[in-house]
């Protein structure tokens, strides 16, 4: 058996998207109501094999040939995998390059024959030469990724309110969301298309964990080939779009589903906004509920209403995997909240340039990352999945290290590294890839 792994090229691009795990129609991973889905069933576009006209629009999209790693047995394309060029903001210093992993799929007939590992080595390598100090994914299981470095690094939840119960809590709160000159417009597709991509790009620049749009990504967000599609923007008093939804209002025969508004994005860029448009989503004629996917574990809307039980999260899981593929790199271009020193012994079988003894310098101002002398002993010791869910500050050191996962070796340690790493906002992100 010959095997082969490499960029693909434009004539091959059909039997690559057919490949990939989507376009092949398998199944979601996970079972409905999905964290990511504010509908009845996944929300994904696994369980349909990909129409041609789908192919081909789909071909439009994909501007990185270069980046794509395809396996090839005996000549046959039988594996995909690619990199997208994108930015992550991280703690203190917004958004850095990125290389988000995607489109990874080995077909049934040739699973456990290495072409996985191959894939993941090619696009690794190819992230480290561009000098990307870090790499993003979506997992579809959470056993495969952690071997390669990878660790779930921000959270998502669905959650459901009660139309009588979305109250706010005083009517002082009420009136500070309304800014004199402040309006809301229910408008087309073409519109929120026109608004989307900047407003977003705005917010995820200040929210950690935020990863920047792909091409294509608000194509498939703003399509109105859903009849039951709605689209509603907030301008401030500068006449400027501050924030933007997405939701459905589907019919449904069974009382059980009725009268639900389904919102698939809310972004906003000012408090005015962002309370403005889940009042008018909470109070929208004939309907009973409101249910929202890929909402941030820390949603502030649940401390603004009278009753904080009334928005109630019904599932949660990881969505962004962050690996650090350029150890001090990445440990140096964040800040931290305290300032303080560790002396880490990082093990990195993958990356093997990873592995050894680092000594971080960090606070709120910057931070420097550089090899450890002889002679300094290491105060924690971490792996590199353990690491990427560490990075962006969403996922405490307690817990990882009550669960074995980081030894500590010099008392008090643990404490100086939970406070260094702390975020006041959860990571969160609403960039699907």
């Amino acid at each position: 058996m010959d095997i082969e792994i490499r960029a693909v090229s434009a004539d091959e691009m059909d039997a690559f998207i057919r490949a990939v795990p989507g376009a092949a129609g398998l199944p979601n991973w996970e079972p409905e109501p999905a964290a990511g889905w504010s509908g009845p069933g996944t929300g994904s576009p696994f369980g349909a094999r990909m129409s041609d006209e789908e192919v081909a629009r789909y071909r439009t999209e994909v501007r990185e040939l270069d980046r794509t790693q395809a396996a090839f047995s005996d000549g046959k394309l039988v594996g995909t995998s690619g990199v997208l060029t994108l930015e992550l903001t991280i703690p203190g210093q917004g958004p850095v390059p990125m290389g988000g992993v995607t489109s990874v799929g080995v077909l049934a007939t040739h699973r456990r024959r290495g072409l996985l590992r191959g894939m993941m080595r090619a696009m690794l390598d190819d992230c480290h030469s561009r000098g990307e100090m870090l790499a993003g994914l979506g997992a579809s299981e959470g056993s495969i990724y952690g071997r390669y470095g990878f660790g779930p690094a921000t959270f998502q939840v669905r959650w459901e309110l009660e139309r009588s119960k979305a109250r706010l809590a005083s009517a002082s709160a009420s009136a500070s969301a309304s800014v004199a000159g402040g309006r809301l417009e229910l408008v087309d597709a073409a519109t929120a298309l026109a608004a989307l991509p900047g407003l977003q790009d705005e917010v995820r620049q200040r929210r950690v964990g935020q990863v920047s749009a792909y091409p294509g990504m608000w194509i498939g967000m703003t399509s109105d080939r859903d009849s039951a599609k709605r689209f509603v923007l907030h301008y401030g008093p500068d006449g400027v779009v501050d924030g933007a939804a997405v939701y459905r209002l589907p019919w449904s025969p069974d009382p059980a589903s009725s009268g639900i508004v389904q919102v698939d994005l809310l972004e906003a860029s000012s408090a005015a906004a962002y309370t403005e448009l889940w009042m008018f989503l909470a109070d929208l004629d004939l309907t009973k509920r409101v249910i929202a996917g890929k909402r941030p574990v820390d949603e502030p809307l649940r401390w603004q209403l009278a009753d904080t039980r009334s928005l109630r999260v019904t599932r949660m899981s990881d969505d962004l995997w962050v690996r650090l593929v350029d150890v001090p790199g990445a440990l140096a271009a964040r800040s931290y909240q305290v300032a303080g020193s560790l002396v880490v012994e990082v093990t990195d079988e993958f990356c093997p340039w990873n592995s050894g003894v680092w000594r971080l310098d960090g606070g709120p101002d910057g931070a420097s990352c550089s090899r450890a002398s002889a002679a300094a002993a290491p105060e924690l010791a971490v792996d590199a999945a353990t690491l990427g869910s560490l990075y962006l500050g969403g996922t405490a050191p307690g817990p990882l290290a009550r669960a074995g996962r980081i030894p500590e070796l010099v008392p008090g340690a643990l404490n100086r590294a939970t406070a260094m790493l702390a975020q006041p906002d959860a990571p969160f992100n609403l960039t699907g890839f």
